[in-house]
């Protein structure tokens, strides 16, 4: 077995919304390079889960090792910006700036946060908008795009603050269905450049052939979390059975 190297190590992680118990001791670790995806039933917590990771949710109980600092650690929170940088986020809605053009809305954040000189920025927003086939959209308002550029966008703002891990939280699913293709490729290309990804999704053709690993998350516990072809192949819990009759 090569040496993998730990990127995120959750301890024994638990979220309450109140008296609802969300998150029921979650412990798993994320590896560099590796692509994760999380499935599983609405409502079972994958959401929660992923916005836990990156303290969008602020955890009830437990750690999350990012990088050898538990950022759950309140005296670690001034630092949790710095965190936030190296983790991108990408959302089920898109979050662009409306009234900004897609340079503006790759720009903003790199020059004011990582104060990058603005020629550098807009040469890095260019390049990696080539890799993803939306050089020609620079100087598009997000009004003018499809929900598939928009989203494309979305991954590109995210690569600008060069994370070392990317968070999707179902990517795919605000966009129709024949726009879904774009973005899974410009996920897969991604993976391919060795980006460590963890993926909540419907897509199970993305979680079985682009993941490395896929975690079934149902009732707010991990009830498999494996190699993903083993996963699919071979579900032993009743529950994911029952869910993959249903999805597959």
């Amino acid at each position: 077995m090569e040496n993998k190297q730990t990127m995120i190590e959750v301890q024994d992680l638990c979220k309450s919304f109140h008296k609802l118990e969300v998150l029921k001791h979650i412990s798993t670790n994320f590896y560099k390079n590796e692509v994760v995806s999380i499935i599983g039933p609405s409502g079972g917590g994958k959401s929660t889960f992923l916005r836990c990771l990156n303290l969008l949710e602020k955890p009830t109980s437990g750690k999350i090792i990012f990088d050898g600092t538990d950022i759950c650690d309140k005296r670690q929170n001034k630092n949790i910006d710095l965190h936030r940088q190296k983790m991108g986020m990408v959302f089920q809605q898109f979050n662009l700036f409306n009234n900004m053009d897609v340079m503006r809305n790759l720009t903003v954040a790199p020059m004011r946060i990582k104060k990058m000189p603005k020629d550098e920025a807009e040469s890095k927003a260019i390049e990696l908008l080539k890799k993803v086939g939306l050089a020609d959209r620079v100087s598009a308002y997000p009004s003018q795009l499809s929900g598939g550029q928009k989203q494309r966008i979305a991954i590109v703002r995210s690569l600008m603050m060069d994370p070392e891990v990317m968070l999707f939280d179902e990517p795919t699913s605000a966009l129709d269905p024949e726009m879904i293709g774009e973005v899974l490729d410009v996920m897969k290309a991604l993976a391919a450049d060795g980006m460590t990804m963890i993926v909540v999704t419907h897509e199970m053709r993305f979680a079985r052939e682009v993941a490395a690993r896929t975690i079934f998350l149902a009732d707010g516990k991990i009830e498999e979390d494996k190699p993903s072809h083993e996963l699919f192949d071979n579900p032993e819990s009743p529950r994911l059975v029952s869910f993959l009759q249903k999805v597959l």
